[in-house]
């Protein structure tokens, strides 16, 4: 039967119900777990080994006769450059993503095609219109992150959880693709088939020479030894405030101990710990409504605002980090890699602080563009199912290290001490559940930009004035997952 004929077939059978799949999913993570995931700060020597060796996919050899795999994707924020390249050019990232492409063209006899027409909004529209016709012209969507689960919750997108060839246990899995799996099911995820999550995940930088200046030692070891705590930030930042100009006002011509924007305070506030939304032990979300410990954590962050820049929007200030005006930064990546190359000052990176002692593990928040495989596409299972794996495998390996060097400005194998924070940041990227669904749970915006909207003394009443109506309308979001796919 033609690929056509399949898709008209499947179209018949979807009239009934919805996401159908195969084989059993892994189990959910520990709902006892905070909300932000983590891993140990601790790099072990086999840690280290995997990254110069490489992670195998474990993918048995196959040969699908030329068959195209086919990527959907948008040209809002370049999206097509962070999976696909068309052509060596010369650029590092690029070429990279270009022969990451060949390898698997050559190893599994597949052609992968990536189209880039339309912006978001359309691309979404064309995606269920995909559906509800039974074509199969494409293979999977990477697509804008909001209307990415909207098409998700439309019943577009096939449970990858039920796809049986799909390692969930390997390292290029783990982060978004595990908050984003409610009741067992994964509609839509984000991972490094593609490289917008290194470019938009929010890291700490630090102004290295600022630090000498100050004698201030940057806290690699601390990190290393899980001891880098939010008070050694805000310690440390505190010791950076100076008066430049001399005005007796502290405003953006002065120096500052910390840079970041209202988007900066989501993924710290999430890193600490204190997300708004949790997973119960069957996967349901719930409101995790613990008024003392997002109270604790704003009184830090108020404290914390004495020595901080803050600006609207996503620039983070960046430009006054470039200037050496700012002792720490935290930034989505892109900034660094957009700004500071043509900047001499010399920076560093660093995870996010963990709130306290009782915080475990670190974690590294920050945005993405998410990505599904379009329902009419199921009979394609097992192509997919290479492609993903394998091209998010070889990314993992090798491209991701690439692109690490480009934002560093600098050669990993040149900087151990930075090397060493990539390894820890690399494996305990996420986005927050409360910021990835907040599009689909009415009333959670305003405690998801907590910091926006409250201080320490005002946290209790705007938990109180919304938390009512937000447990109703995650009611309603568990109901749409629970009757997806059945």
């Amino acid at each position: 039967m033609n690929r056509k004929a399949l898709s008209l077939l499947l179209a018949c059978l979807m009239a009934a119900s919805a996401l159908t799949g195969c084989a059993e999913s892994p189990a959910e993570t520990d709902p006892a777990q905070t909300q932000a995931p983590g891993v140990s700060a601790d790099t072990t020597p086999a840690e280290t080994e995997a990254l110069e060796t490489g992670i195998s996919d474990d993918l048995p050899a196959k040969n699908f006769d030329g068959q195209e795999f086919s990527i959907l994707t948008t040209t809002w924020y370049n999206a097509k450059t962070y999976i696909y390249a068309d052509e060596m050019n010369g650029e590092v990232v690029n070429d990279a993503l270009f022969n990451q492409r060949a390898a698997i063209t050559d190893r599994f006899n597949v052609e992968i095609l990536c189209t880039a027409e339309d912006d978001y909004g359309v691309v979404g529209t064309t995606v269920h219109n995909l559906v509800i016709s039974g074509d199969d012209t494409y293979d999977i969507v990477y697509n804008h992150d909001n209307q990415t689960m909207s098409n998700a919750l439309q019943g577009d997108f096939c449970n990858l959880r039920e796809f049986e060839l799909l390692n969930f246990d390997k390292p290029w899995w783990q982060g978004a693709s595990q908050v984003f799996t409610i009741q067992n099911k994964l509609f839509a995820t984000a991972n490094p088939l593609a490289l917008s999550g290194i470019y938009m995940n929010c890291t700490i930088s630090m102004n290295k020479d600022l630090a000498g200046n100050l004698q201030i030692e940057v806290p690699y070891e601390k990190v290393r030894n899980g001891e880098w705590y939010l008070d050694d930030l805000q310690t440390m930042a505190e010791a950076a405030m100076r008066d430049l100009d001399g005005d007796g006002d502290l405003d953006a011509e002065d120096q500052w101990g910390f840079l970041t924007s209202d988007y900066g305070w989501i993924h710290l506030q999430s890193d600490m710990g204190a997300g708004i939304l949790n997973k119960d032990a069957e996967g349901k979300v719930f409101f995790v409504n613990d008024i003392e410990k997002l109270v604790s954590v704003m009184e830090k962050f108020d404290k914390l605002s004495e020595f901080t820049q803050t600006c609207p929007g996503t620039d983070y200030n960046v430009a006054m980090f470039s200037e050496g005006r700012g002792l720490f930064m935290l930034s989505e990546n892109r900034n660094l890699y957009e700004t500071m190359r043509d900047s001499d000052v010399a920076y560093g990176i660093l995870p996010c602080p963990k709130f306290n002692e009782m915080q475990e593990n670190y974690a590294s928040s920050g945005f993405d563009i998410y990505w599904g495989v379009i329902l009419t596409s199921a009979a394609n299972e097992e192509l997919i199912s290479y492609c993903v794996e394998a091209l998010s495998c070889k990314n993992y390996n090798d491209v991701v290290p690439e692109v690490w060097e480009t934002v560093l400005g600098s050669k990993l194998s040149d900087a151990p001490d930075d090397r060493a924070m990539f390894e820890i940041i690399r494996d305990i990227q996420y986005v927050d559940l409360g910021f990835a669904f907040q599009g689909a749970i009415g009333g959670i915006n305003q405690l998801v930009f907590l910091k926006t909207n409250a201080t320490a003394d005002t946290t209790s009443s705007l938990i109180a004035k919304s938390g009512k109506a937000i447990k109703k309308n995650i009611e309603k979001f568990n109901k749409t997952f629970a009757e997806m796919g059945e």
